[in-house]
């Protein structure tokens, strides 16, 4: 049975659905999670130092003391990686892709390195840094692997993100007492929509960091926000008790209102029988189709329009609702994926051997 080392971090959840994918598989999980790993010195100490150089302008933005010491959070965290490495003895690691592991600690891996995208990254070079050091590079986005099939690095392929059905599922009998939820970190381009659905209904809940700042200059808002995490349980509730869900890139990618890459939570609202209104991505999957199983919006007008339509039709929410929920059923499993990832191990330890 392989040894797959999965290199992430705890939030959002990805690694519990993955690893269950990989023993489903007959392959042995062993995680690595790179927020478990930053000594107190780093977080007590230099990131205090560093924080009172820059609000005294000592130190100009993006700067920072102690980089080359070995108790620096990356630093720190390469060094520690390279120890579990050494002491787990993996037959190949995926990285999901967040932090940039120095080519020193890459050199250190001698089983074959696999990468996994997740978030977006327009810079080809910034994805090409990391992606040459490794064996094979997945990615959630088709625009990303054009842009590395662009500058000459073809080692790359699609892998969509999954939905963990353990975690995520219908809780019946459950009142659906939210008119529209949004999930996630705040930028301003997913501010312009939740104002706007305030515009047609209070019953507005949102959940995500940096958004309490932004809510003093909106009294509306403020009152809406719940949180600023929501995960496991308690999300899936959330989702249960949402009539819609709003699913926002936090910074469109192009003029032609058409996105690249679908992070998991689409997948998770579709698997809680809750409505998903989301914007028009690359990637959606043909049998995803508009007032059948989601709703799709391509402008703030659109969605106002949309959103008010339907809030005046709950049989409506609830047929495509039901809809989408069947979709989801035995799709987009952590346990295809798993074997998506087995396959190409198992492929590059032959062209190795």
């Amino acid at each position: 049975m392989p040894r797959i080392l999965i290199v992430y971090q705890t939030k959002p959840d990805i690694v519990s659905g993955l690893a269950r994918g990989l023993t489903n598989s007959g392959a042995v999980p062993l995680c690595f999670f790179a927020d478990q790993h930053q000594h107190w010195v780093d977080r007590y100490i230099f990131h205090s130092i560093n924080k009172w150089a820059h609000n005294l302008r000592l130190l100009k933005k993006g700067k920072f003391l102690f980089t080359s010491h070995q108790l620096n959070h990356l630093n720190y965290l390469n060094i520690k990686l390279v120890e579990f490495y050494k002491k787990s003895k993996p037959d190949a690691v995926l990285f999901i892709h967040g932090i940039n592991y120095s080519d020193h600690t890459l050199s250190k891996i001698h089983c074959p390195k696999i990468g996994w995208l997740v978030d977006p990254i327009a810079t080809p070079e910034r994805l090409y840094l990391f992606a040459s050091k490794l064996d094979w590079y997945f990615s959630y986005s088709q625009t990303a692997i054009k842009a590395l099939n662009t500058i000459g690095f073809i080692k790359t392929s699609y892998l969509s993100h999954a939905v963990d059905h353990q975690q995520f599922y219908p809780i019946s009998p459950l009142i659906k007492s939210i008119d529209i939820t949004f999930v996630g970190k705040h930028s301003m381009h997913r501010e312009r929509y939740i104002l706007a659905a305030l515009e047609v209904t209070r019953n507005v809940y949102v959940y995500g960091s940096r958004w309490i700042a932004r809510g003093f200059s909106h009294p509306s808002l403020f009152f809406s926000i719940k949180g600023s995490q929501c995960y496991g349980q308690k999300l899936n509730r959330l989702y249960n008790n949402s009539k819609i869900v709003l699913s926002i890139v936090a910074k469109p990618q192009s003029t032609k209102n058409l996105q690249s890459g679908i992070n998991m939570r689409p997948f998770e609202v579709l698997a809680t029988g809750a409505l998903l209104m989301l914007d028009l991505h690359e990637e959606l999957s043909p049998e995803l189709v508009h007032e059948n199983n989601l709703i799709l919006f391509n402008s703030i007008d659109d969605f106002k329009t949309l959103l008010t339509k339907l809030l005046n039709n709950p049989s409506e929410i609830e047929r495509i609702a039901d809809n989408g929920q069947k979709f989801i059923e035995n799709r987009y499993s952590y346990n295809e994926m798993a074997k998506t990832i087995l396959s190409k191990f198992f492929e590059i330890n032959h062209l190795l051997s």
